[in-house]
């Protein structure tokens, strides 16, 4: 067994950093990379490390994921950095008549500084000229007392639930790398469970996920805008509506990717309309751009587990892309189902405001379907993953003692 190598992915992490610094000197940008590729390269090619597996996972995803959003911020759009700007110095720009002072290239080296440590840590870019304004969700009120208090009461909430999910989670073999062993037989296997059965242990996966996201965000939150270094206003919430996952482009573009949705975005726009030169607007276009961007999601999975498995693994290059051809399937069978209706003067609008009860119904057969695909494609990802380690869960402090420690006394 070999060692974790927690010496390098600091350097990497603080590379990644500096690699932002808003200089025009290419020469610069091209040292920082070539040293942070050397590093990544030691990283993925150590021995096989004794931390825990989820650890080394979430290395391996960190440092593919860190290459993503550099290629998206130096390749896709305008020239870095003075393409990139926070939206508070656009509003306190003005001290020059032709703007030049508030180009991030010309900022005092303090400011600098600062504009580096934003724009390495903002994937969603909030706050920047180049926030998606179509998906993200409502930012929180500006008062700081009132989102701290708020958000400290979410994290209770969601510890809570983490933990209880967790608990669950902890009774199922297929859950626990200890028991989940090929040699043991396929019962230790989610995919060994009937189709009916697995459907709770999808959702409750996908909610403990969520959940998980939603604590580290929850805490970053509150150490960002707690010493007054951030906005609240610059905290929406990690994911989007739940109601909007009735597709699965839905779900994927609207409520989940909302982390990576401007840099998959960028990169699909790159390969698709720059590389390939496919105009915008058109299908062959926004198709391209749908395959690229899960395309990127398994490079950025698979990094973690090779990190972590010291192998080719193959199965996020068999989940991620086949999200896209579902996708392509349901926008193929919604076309068709709304022309057929069209036909016949109906106009349905699933999740609309007004929407009517033919409209529910129709939103309510998109959650079954969306349910049911998971049910079929997670299995084969999660099996994979918990045979190794990542995803090995256990019973928890307050579920252990809720359902465990404490006996009542007999008199």
């Amino acid at each position: 067994m070999g060692r974790y190598p927690a010496a390098e992915f600091i350097l990497f992490e603080v590379l990644h950093i500096l690699v932002f610094f808003p200089t025009r000197h290419n020469l610069y940008r091209a040292v920082i990379l070539a040293l942070m590729i050397y590093l990544a390269a030691k990283i993925y090619l150590t021995a096989e490390a004794t931390e825990p597996a989820g650890v080394v996972y979430a290395v391996g995803h960190t440092i593919a994921l860190n290459f993503g959003f550099t290629a998206y911020l130096l390749c896709t759009e305008g020239s870095f950095p003075d393409h990139w700007r926070r939206v508070r110095d656009e509003i306190g720009a003005g001290a020059d008549a032709n703007g030049s002072g508030n180009l991030p290239s010309n900022y005092p080296f303090a400011k600098k500084f600062w504009w580096t440590f934003d724009i390495a840590h903002s994937v969603r870019m909030v706050g920047w000229v180049q926030e998606p304004r179509d998906c993200l969700p409502p930012p929180p009120p500006p008062s700081r007392t009132t989102f701290l208090w708020g958000t400290l009461l979410k994290l209770i909430t969601n510890c809570l639930l983490l933990d209880f999910l967790t608990y669950v989670f902890a009774q199922n073999p297929a859950f626990d790398s200890r028991v989940h062993d090929p040699t043991d037989g396929p019962e230790t296997y989610l995919a060994a469970i009937p189709l009916v059965h697995r459907a709770p242990y999808v959702l409750a996966f996908g909610l403990w996920l969520a959940l998980f996201f939603k604590v580290l965000h929850n805490i970053a939150a509150l150490v960002c805008v707690g010493p007054g270094r951030s906005s609240p206003t610059l905290w929406p919430d990690i994911w989007g509506r739940w109601g909007d996952a009735f597709t699965l482009r839905k779900l994927w573009g609207r409520t989940w990717h909302q982390t990576m949705r401007p840099m998959l975005s960028g990169l699909g726009k790159l390969v698709a309309n720059k590389i390939l030169k496919f105009p915008r607007g058109t299908n062959l276009s926004s198709y391209t751009q749908l395959y690229v961007a899960f395309f990127f999601s398994a490079v950025f999975h698979f990094g973690g587990e090779f990190t972590c498995e010291r192998r080719m693994v193959y199965r996020s290059f068999k989940f991620f892309p086949l999200q896209a051809v579902a996708i392509t399937l349901e926008d193929f069978i919604i076309f068709i189902a709304k022309r057929l209706l069209l036909k016949r003067g109906i106009k349905l609008n699933p999740g609309s405001p007004d929407e009517s009860w033919p409209e529910a119904i129709v939103r309510v057969v998109g959650y079954c379907w969306v349910t049911l695909w998971f049910c079929l494609t997670l299995p084969g990802y999660i099996d994979g993953a918990n045979l190794a380690g990542i995803y090995t869960v256990d019973r928890l402090t307050i579920a252990q003692f809720l359902f465990d420690g404490w006996k009542p006394s007999r008199a």
